[in-house]
């Protein structure tokens, strides 16, 4: 399933790398149909649908990517912080909860009304509702390492902070994080798509798959493709990263799913014991 997830990933990364590009304004060539040509068609500018497409979606796994990279940045901080003895966790994760509070697209409007659409601005307003998530991860995973024998031992000894967290809070919570962080990626991809719908995302004429939806909906009924084929390949996105958080969480001991399959187990050999 991670293999499968991953495929797809990768290959709409190489066909963005190599057909991405915010296609040349053609009026004598607008809404031409699918061809050999043209083998996405032409939006209501004449611009290649193919490029814009691809173009479409590397601006929206760039966009993922850097409010991931924020919100792991963050959690690692978070857990690095938790190792301090006297530092106010209560008093943060109150400040991430109030940030998971207001909607990344209220936020992203918010900004959008005084300045103006930016790339920026929308990952920065993506990044501030999705740091809470995964920064309680990291505290919570923190947290239960930090209550472990030979965490005291180790304080005991003359480890400061520093090696703690290198030595022990690291390798015990990286695995975690990685799996919020391929969530974070998937909400990361909506969230970008729907404030470029609205029109407080990526600024024209750039291409998201958002915007190019759209820009689409004037001519959805007599050029059906421009609609089709970008709400495909978004799905066909969401749906491979959806394959490797799946994977990812069926392969945690501590999911539900995991349990489930060790009781199975128990019962199995329980089974075979009784006959």
């Amino acid at each position: 399933m991670r293999k499968a997830g991953i495929v797809i990933v990768a290959s709409l990364l190489l066909f963005s790398l190599i057909f991405g590009g915010e296609g040349m304004i053609d009026t004598a060539a607008r809404l031409i149909p699918p061809s050999l040509s043209e083998p996405f068609g032409t939006d209501m500018l004449g611009r290649s649908l193919l490029e814009r497409t691809a173009g479409g979606v590397g601006i929206s796994m760039a966009a993922a990517a850097l409010v991931t990279l924020f919100s792991v940045l963050a959690a690692l901080v978070m857990s690095y912080l938790c190792t301090l003895p006297r530092f106010p966790r209560q008093a943060v994760l109150a400040a991430a909860d109030s940030l998971k509070a207001v909607p990344s697209i209220v936020l992203a409007l918010f900004l959008s009304s005084l300045s103006g659409p930016g790339f920026m601005k929308m990952v920065i307003a993506i990044s501030l509702s999705h740091i809470s998530d995964i920064t309680r991860t990291a505290y919570s995973r923190t947290a239960s390492i930090m209550s472990e024998e030979y965490i005291t031992a180790s304080r005991t000894v003359g480890a400061g902070s520093i090696r703690i967290f290198i030595f022990h809070i690291l390798p015990g919570i990286l695995r975690y994080i990685i799996m919020q962080a391929v969530s974070v990626f998937l909400s990361a991809v909506i969230a970008e798509s729907t404030l470029s719908f609205l029109g407080c995302g990526i600024p024209a004429p750039l291409p998201s798959l958002g915007s190019i939806l759209s820009e689409a909906r004037p001519a959805m009924l007599s050029a059906p493709w421009l609609i089709a084929i970008p709400a495909s390949v978004l799905l066909l996105l969401g749906t491979g990263l959806s394959l490797i958080a799946f994977s990812f969480s069926e392969s945690d001991p501590s999911s539900e799913g995991a349990h489930k399959r060790k009781l199975v187990g128990v019962s199995e050999i329980s089974s075979d014991g009784k006959a």
